[in-house]
């Protein structure tokens, strides 16, 4: 007879999927869902969610904190009021995430480029190239994401000589170039096309058109729509055309427009109609006038030529089209009234209805020029811009409202407007690609002005190579650490929020090319001198910290010749036309230093002070203030070698260390940049000069790529990449960039590393993230442990966001798929949240915050058990119980299920044997512990059971196959809602009692399954 014999199965154990799932140790789990391990040995139930409000901005995703309060971000960033329980729109944030990297840097200078990408990650990019005055004409082909060459610098061959600069397109699996060829006197517009499959194998030279008309404003451009490019080029005889080319490279015949020329020629498309529409945008040559037309795939005229603007100085149009509105964007040259040789460009916006009603709009935004195409992205227009200037050329992605959305390439852009075409902007669902130009080399050359007198003139040198831009629109990009009485937020420029508005941190630009515009020998106080002036913007947060800029170039002024002390000075002051402080304008303060008084003190007054405006290129300033009169003024801040405040990169990657904010340059990631130390009332101030770079093979025998994540740990920054890990320690310098103590970058493993800065999240026991190998902790004594092996079925699911309940020793990990991996930190066990696919998670108010993909806030509520309206349910698997080995051989006569008993429910135990995890046999088991509150039952005392409802819940399951190699419990907890209160806390359960007896070591096998 078989002697039976209890088997206790404690719950102590959490979840198990990294071991064979038949081998996993009886008090693991196989699924385990919606329990926390708050006492050894018990299974609890976890608290629900409730929807505390919903974001009015449907586009928000990330959540943030800010002085406690709860900030959500989208397309806006919203401030949460619990006390209305209302959200607040701060202003508008377009988050963004800027990548960039070299196409073509070689010893000669490029001065246009053009790209297109197709559909296997391949980019072709044309451009020209100049050297020593020659000018050749190239593409080259590179894979997007390893960035290495598939095609050499090549030639576009045609069969005479390309005279102007070309564009490629992507149609179909083909890059189609187009390009002007001069065969014997005429041009030609011609194309050859590179398949990609065979990008070493281009077509021989093909025409479009034997009687174009070229000009190097760029006279023909295109459009790609399903697998068709269509083209509108200029003519011989003031005649524009337009034709196509299809997928398989036949080119159409040509519709005509006579009595029209056209440069600078832009091609767009609306596809918001049942009949697409292709839109061509021009500057007529002789008038200057902008007028456009439209016609449709079939190329039938829907818009005949008609004139926009009627009168201009456009240099440049960009347009996009939806609902049948053309809206075009056009670059004007508008040089400072004080100097005619620092010119500062403004854009125009005009629309054009298919009706033919133009409309002129006042000035989008001054300062810049167009540096691409214009491009759609969810109804929102947006073009690259130029700011030109000796000092900080750069580049800016701007929207259709004049915002900037991104900057970059900052200080070392294009020194020269775009004159020869504007590039196009590929846009891939999320992301974009446009070439751009970049200054590669930097050199100072000596200019003999003079042979013969040999007198010299010292000179710059910039030669600028192809750079290609890419950035993808998401809250993905997001990053945000609250220092300095602000919160800083990545994106495609670091933004600052005060609590009343997001604006960039810092300033895009300082002043530069300040200018004395008069001087006179009446009317002030200024004495026979020399005087030096500098300028900054400076703005006051919310938080009462005075954000400076760096100080202009310092412009001389020499009085010293005078022979008067009644001086006076007159200076014209560029203003800031980029910028978000709108409402709250910027003070343009002025610093004067003299032979007798060598401090740069303020001269502009503080309690009426001079004031930015965006809708002037300048402002004036007469200085009559003597030296006496100013002294004690406020001094310049980098006197004694501060270092000049300048604007930080655009980042999707910060932390907070050493008291200073330290962020990744998205045009590097192999840089670091950190902040001087932020100190009270003082805002974060970052310097260009307060950098480390980390190669990518610091101690490393290969490559471990770009900073992927930062995170602070004790007295160490901690740097990942995607397989390694480095740190940094140490004191920072001191605000004039002296006595640095921090140390290089130290290796710590090339073992693991993450891509993933999301994942990140501090405990007790040091920083755990997702790897590519799974979650891991990087322990306080620096040594790496793979702590998420349990839960490997999820490492192919990226973390979205983590967080550290405060009141629980728990980590969250909110996964794309939904789940939430839970980790007790002190008991070390792994388990499950579903019903909560939080893509966001922030702590508010002491508790676990996330926002859905619905805009939705959910948080936490102690002793509650819903998500929403949805009871939250417990559910496990257990291991393949099996207590004679593998194929041992058992019998198995029942269990007891013992728990307490808290609120009404009612359990599904279902019971698979022999490995097969398909049920056998499934029981329903309803307590009978509930009653009403004593009184309320009526009539009176028909309550069941009488008295109240008592704790223990204690169950006997008989097992339909007691004779078995294995069996698996599946309890599955259900909620019904056939009680008359919510669902509620349910049960506890303290474990299992198995009564079975061991038959056999092994269990017969069928015959059919017996060889040998």
């Amino acid at each position: 007879m078989l002697q039976k014999q209890p088997i206790d199965i404690s719950f102590a154990k959490g979840l198990d999927t990294k071991t064979d799932p038949w081998r996993v140790s009886v008090g693991n789990f196989l699924s385990l869902q919606n329990s926390i391990f708050t006492k050894a040995g018990q299974l609890q139930k976890r608290n629900g969610f409730s929807t505390l409000t919903t974001v009015a901005d449907s586009s928000a995703s990330y959540l943030s904190t800010f002085n406690g309060g709860l900030t959500a971000i989208g397309n806006s960033l919203s401030s949460y009021s619990p006390g209305s329980q209302t959200w607040v729109s701060k202003g508008t944030m377009t988050p963004l995430d800027l990548n960039s990297f070299s196409i073509v840097r070689n010893n000669f200078n490029q001065q246009y480029a053009d790209s297109a990408v197709s559909s296997n990650g391949l980019i072709c990019t044309v451009y020209t190239e100049n050297n020593n005055g020659t000018l050749s004409y190239k593409y080259i082909i590179e894979d997007q994401a390893t960035e290495q060459v598939v095609v050499l610098p090549t030639l576009i061959a045609g069969s005479g000589t390309t005279t102007y600069a070309p564009r490629v397109f992507y149609v179909g699996f083909y890059f189609i170039i187009v390009f002007d060829d001069l065969i014997g006197a005429t041009n030609h517009l011609q194309f050859i096309a590179i398949s990609q499959n065979t990008p070493n194998s281009p077509t021989a030279a093909a025409d479009i058109s034997t009687v174009y008309s070229g000009a190097s404003t760029g006279t023909f451009d295109g459009v790609v729509y399903n697998g068709t490019l269509y083209l509108v080029y200029n003519c011989s005889g003031t005649t524009i055309q337009a034709s196509y080319i299809n997928s398989s490279l036949a080119v159409s015949a040509a519709i005509s427009y006579s009595g029209n020329s056209c440069t600078n020629i832009n091609v767009t498309i609306d596809i918001t109609n049942a009949t697409p529409r292709i839109w061509a945008t021009w500057i007529a040559p002789s008038t200057g006038q902008i007028r456009a037309l439209a016609f449709s795939p079939a190329l039938s005229t829907i818009v005949f030529p008609t004139t926009i603007v009627s009168s201009s100085s456009a240099l440049n149009v960009a347009s996009t089209a939806q609902n049948g509105l053309l809206t075009t964007y056009y670059e004007v040259n508008n040089n400072y009234s004080y100097d005619a040789g620092i010119p500062t460009h403004y854009i125009g916006t005009a629309t054009l209805t298919e009706s033919g009603t133009a409309t002129v709009l006042p000035t989008l935004v001054r300062s810049v020029g167009l540096a691409s195409k214009a491009f759609l992205y969810n109804g929102v227009s947006y073009f690259f811009a130029l700011y030109n200037s000796t000092y900080q050329p750069t580049y800016f992605l701007i929207n259709g409202s004049g915002q900037v959305a991104a900057k970059f390439a900052y200080q070392n852009a294009s020194s020269a407007y775009y004159v020869t075409g504007l590039p196009t902007v590929t846009v891939n669902g999320s992301t974009i690609y446009v070439p751009y130009l970049y200054k590669d080399l930097i050199q100072a050359v000596n200019k003999d002005t003079n042979v013969t007198a040999g007198t010299q003139t010292a000179g710059i040198y910039s030669q600028t190579g192809v750079y290609l831009a890419q950035m993808t629109f998401g809250a993905s990009a997001l990053c945000s650490s609250e220092t300095g009485g602000t919160l800083n937020i990545g994106g495609g420029f670091v933004t600052s929020y005060d609590g009343i508005a997001p604006v960039e941190q810092n300033f895009f630009l300082y002043p530069d090319n300040v200018e004395k515009t008069a001087t006179a020998t009446t009317g002030g106080s200024l004495g026979a001198q020399k005087y030096y002036y500098q300028v900054t913007y400076e703005w006051i947060d919310n938080q009462g910290n005075i954000n400076r800029s760096a100080p202009s170039i310092p412009i001389l002024v020499d009085l010293s010749a005078s022979g008067t002390s009644t001086n006076t000075v007159t200076l014209a002051i560029p203003t800031l036309r980029l910028t978000y402080r709108i409402s709250n304008p910027v003070k343009i303060v002025i610093y004067r230093w003299s032979d007798r008084q060598q401090i740069y003190y303020q001269v502009t007054s503080i309690t009426a002070p001079l004031l930015n405006s965006t809708t002037v290129d300048s402002v004036s300033y007469t200085d009559t203030a003597s030296d006496a009169t100013i002294l004690g003024n406020n001094i310049l801040y980098t006197t004694g070698g501060v270092l000049e405040n300048i604007s930080p990169p655009a980042t999707s990657i910060m932390a907070l260390f050493n008291n200073r904010l330290w962020l990744v340059d998205s045009e590097d990631r192999n840089l670091l940049w950190y902040s001087k130390q932020v100190i009270e009332a003082v805002p974060v101030e970052m310097s260009d000069l307060l950098t480390v770079y980390v190669a990518p093979t610091t101690a490393s025998q290969t490559t471990m790529g770009p900073i992927t994540a930062l995170s602070a740990m004790d007295d160490k920054l901690i740097i990942f990449k995607k397989s390694a890990i480095y740190y940094i320690n140490g004191i920072g310098p001191d605000n004039t960039g002296a006595n640095s103590q921090y140390s290089d970058p130290i290796f710590i493993t090339s073992t693991v590393g993450t891509i993933n800065p999301a994942s990140i999240v501090f405990t007790p026991q040091g920083l755990m993230f997702q790897s590519q190998k799974g979650i891991w902790v990087l322990g306080r004594d620096l040594s790496t442990n793979y702590v998420g092996a349990p839960v490997e079925a999820y490492n192919s699911y990226p973390v979205l966001s983590a967080v550290n309940i405060p009141d629980q020793n728990q980590v969250r990990f909110s996964l794309s798929n939904g789940v939430v991996l839970m980790f007790d930190y002190f008991f070390m066990q792994w388990g499950t949240f579903t019903g909560i696919p939080g893509v966001s998670n922030v702590i508010f108010q002491g508790l676990h915050t996330f926002i859905n993909s619905y805009g939705n806030i959910l948080q936490e509520t102690p002793g509650s058990y819903l998500d929403g309206t949805n009871p939250v349910l417990m559910q496990f698997t257990t291991s393949w119980i099996n207590l004679a080995g593998i194929q041992g051989y058992q019998r198995a006569y029942f269990f007891y299920l013992i728990g307490q008993y808290y609120t009404p429910h009612k359990i599904n135990l279902s019971i698979a044997y022999d490995y097969n995890s398909s049920p056998e046999q499934s029981d329903l088991i309803t307590p009978d512990n509930f009653s009403t509150a004593y009184g309320v039952d009526s009539p009176f005392g028909q309550g069941s059971p009488y008295g109240g409802n008592p704790q223990l819940e204690q169950w006997r399951v008989f097992l339909a196959r007691q004779r078995c190699q294995s069996f698996q419990i599946n309890f599955q907890e259900i909620y019904d809602g056939t009680y008359s209160v919510p669902a509620g806390k349910g049960l506890t359960l303290s474990g299992l009692n198995l009564i079975v007896a061991l038959k056999k070591g092994w269990r017969p096998i069928a015959a059919a399954n017996t060889v040998g």
